[in-house]
């Protein structure tokens, strides 16, 4: 589908959660189930899933997308969580700088092929975090992706559906 398809499921939220951030609500693309699965199917287009045993979920909204695209590729889905959210068992750890605050996110110990997913591409942290920290615990990273790209950040290499 075309961006402007999906761009007209996306909300304009301004100075969310603070002032001067536009806030990219997308509740009324997961909302309708049509446009949902339609952009399921065009991020799986974008990336070689057949070489993928996980797809791996940022916390909190990338858990939508990478649970979906799991189920739709028929691979396994792991999680990255906040410090402290999962069960305290062979975890890795990673600390960043968002644009807000100081995070540490953590992942359990593996292995095998992985795309990172999330909802949104801002600045990029979050993202190299994610990477850092799946490739930190054992998972080779073949790919990174996203709904939205809010067009921060020029020339990276995370594919996103939907571009700004």
């Amino acid at each position: 589908m075309e961006q402007s398809y999906y761009k007209e499921f996306i909300k304009d939220v301004p100075n969310h959660p603070k002032n001067g951030i536009l806030f990219r609500d997308i509740q009324p693309l997961l909302a309708d189930a049509r446009v949902f699965e339609d952009a399921i199917n065009d991020m799986l287009d974008l990336v070689n899933f057949y070489k993928t045993d996980y797809y791996v979920g940022i916390e909190s909204r990338g858990f939508i997308f990478s649970t979906a695209l799991a189920w739709s590729g028929n691979r396994g889905n792991k999680l990255i969580r906040k410090a402290g959210k999962l069960p305290p068992k062979d975890l890795e750890s990673v600390s960043y700088h968002t644009e807000y605050s100081v995070d540490t996110i953590q992942m359990e110990k593996g292995s095998g092929r992985v795309i990172v997913v999330d909802d949104v591409f801002a600045t990029g942290g979050t993202m190299q975090a994610a990477v850092d920290l799946a490739t930190k615990s054992g998972y080779e990273v073949i790919d990174t992706l996203c709904l939205i790209d809010i067009g921060i950040v020029k020339n990276h290499n995370t594919k996103c559906l939907i571009s700004y």
